[in-house]
């Protein structure tokens, strides 16, 4: 996975924001935390088609090499 400085620029910011806001929408309904497994990577969507395709082949490999779950949010970006 070797990206340009400005690809990884885009990967930054909007997994950054798309986190923020998926910590929010977690502190307003604590009850969605249970959903999440236990050991999980999780991946919020950022709305940047672009951005989530990278995060699931990076969430894969980490998947893969530590033998955790993946857990995919349903929450929408809102920037």
């Amino acid at each position: 996975m070797n990206y340009t400085p400005s690809e990884q620029q885009r990967l930054a910011e909007a997994n950054i924001n798309a986190a923020f806001d998926y910590l929010e929408e977690l502190m307003d309904r604590p009850e969605k935390i249970s959903s999440i497994p236990d050991g999980a990577i999780v991946i919020p969507s950022t709305g940047d088609k672009w951005v989530d395709e990278q995060n699931g082949v990076i969430a894969q490999y980490w998947s893969e090499r530590e033998q955790r779950p993946i857990h995919r949010t349903e929450y929408q970006f809102l920037h």
